[in-house]
């Protein structure tokens, strides 16, 4: 059974008293609001700072994949450049491409990509922009430039008896 409608009220004998307790009872619900909005405040700007790391982080890590993959492609061109500089090599010792994919057990194609590959230049680092930065003409190092003067020697010296001469 419900209460009385004067028995939550009881006690309170005249309008003054009245207003105090209504005053007390505002105040306190406004102080709880103003320390609700206090809080409000302060954890938006806690999410506002996380925000901005987030988006730091973003930009972190995608600085980090263009560096890394930069690595890695010059990684792959100094292995490609190793491994053409072996085959002209071996081509330089008189063997031809079909004996060298059969000796190293690949195919034809593989040796060819790899000598037609090694012939570009390295992906140069990005510089601070993350764009790809200009990449000088480096000159061929000497086992290069040996390799290849070797080679067209022997490519001269191939022709010259092909047509009749003397190398």
């Amino acid at each position: 059974m419900a209460a009385p409608y004067g028995a939550v009220v009881a006690n309170i004998s005249s309008k003054t008293e009245a207003r105090k307790k209504v005053r007390e009872a505002q105040a306190r619900a406004n102080e709880a609001r103003l320390q609700r909005e206090r809080e409000n405040v302060d954890d938006a700007a806690s999410f506002l700072v996380e925000l901005g790391r987030l988006a730091a982080v973003d930009e972190w890590e995608q600085g980090r994949v263009i560096e890394i993959r930069a690595e890695g492609e010059r990684r792959r061109h100094e292995h490609r450049q190793e491994g053409a500089a072996a085959v002209k090599r071996m081509l330089d010792r008189g063997e031809t491409v079909t004996a060298i994919a059969e000796l190293a057990g690949v195919k034809v194609s593989e040796v060819r990509a790899v000598l037609k590959s090694a012939g570009g230049q390295p992906v140069a680092p990005p510089d601070a922009l993350g764009a790809p930065s200009a990449a000088p003409d480096a000159p061929q190092s000497a086992s290069e430039g040996a390799a290849n003067a070797a080679g067209e020697a022997a490519g001269g010296a191939a022709r010259a008896v092909s047509d009749g001469g003397s190398a």
